[in-house]
């Protein structure tokens, strides 16, 4: 019969009360516990401040473009402007060139976006157009659909002009694909700008 002598007990119980004090890796235990939601909550803010400054820079770039409507550059051809002399698609293409030079990524707007103008008497006349094109699924509207109609009025007329964007980078985005994303992958970003046009006649 093998007897625990005090000592033995000793040695035991100071083992068992420093492993219990020994706080070595606790550090890096509690780092895992709390890096997940952490690192989640860091990219999802990232990311929804990429949104707002893609829709910013968006809106920004319509309305800098649509003052050449609201003097009536566009609508004239006016020969100090860069529509002089263009007429049917090559007048559209220009104006969304000009949209589109100051955008984030010039080529990425060029071949991810449609514009759509509309002209009306009054502001209470006036409806939001609907980029997401007709007849089912959730594709945006193209440039030469019925629905992206381009009538830039005359002069003292309403105007709407609007930007459909579909921003495919979005959609890789932490916490954005939650977004409702088109048929394409893209997340739609559409800006707008109103204003009634100068008297230019």
């Amino acid at each position: 019969m093998t007897l625990v002598s005090g000592k033995q007990i000793f040695r035991v119980r100071r083992l068992m009360f420093t492993l219990r004090r020994n706080e070595d890796g606790a550090t890096a235990v509690e780092f895992g516990l709390i890096s997940v939601p952490f690192f989640a909550m860091l990219f999802g803010v990232m990311s929804a401040c990429q949104l707002f400054f893609w829709m910013y820079t968006m809106e920004n770039a319509v309305w800098s473009a649509a003052r050449d409507l609201r003097t009536g550059a566009f609508q004239t051809n006016a020969a100090s402007s860069r529509y002089a002399g263009l007429t049917g698609d090559a007048l559209k293409t220009e104006f969304k060139k000009a949209i589109c030079e100051k955008a984030v990524i010039y080529a990425d707007c060029m071949a991810h976006s449609s514009v759509l103008v509309e002209a009306v008497s009054s502001f209470s006349t006036l409806v939001a157009p609907n980029c997401i094109a007709s007849g089912g699924g959730n594709s945006m509207v193209s440039d030469t659909s019925a629905m992206a109609a381009f009538n830039a009025g005359a002069a003292s007329s309403v105007v709407m002009v609007t930007l459909c964007h579909s921003w495919s980078f979005g959609a890789k985005l932490t916490f954005l694909p939650m977004v409702k994303t088109l048929s394409d992958g893209g997340i739609l970003i559409q800006a707008s700008a109103a204003f009634r046009t100068e008297p230019y006649n």
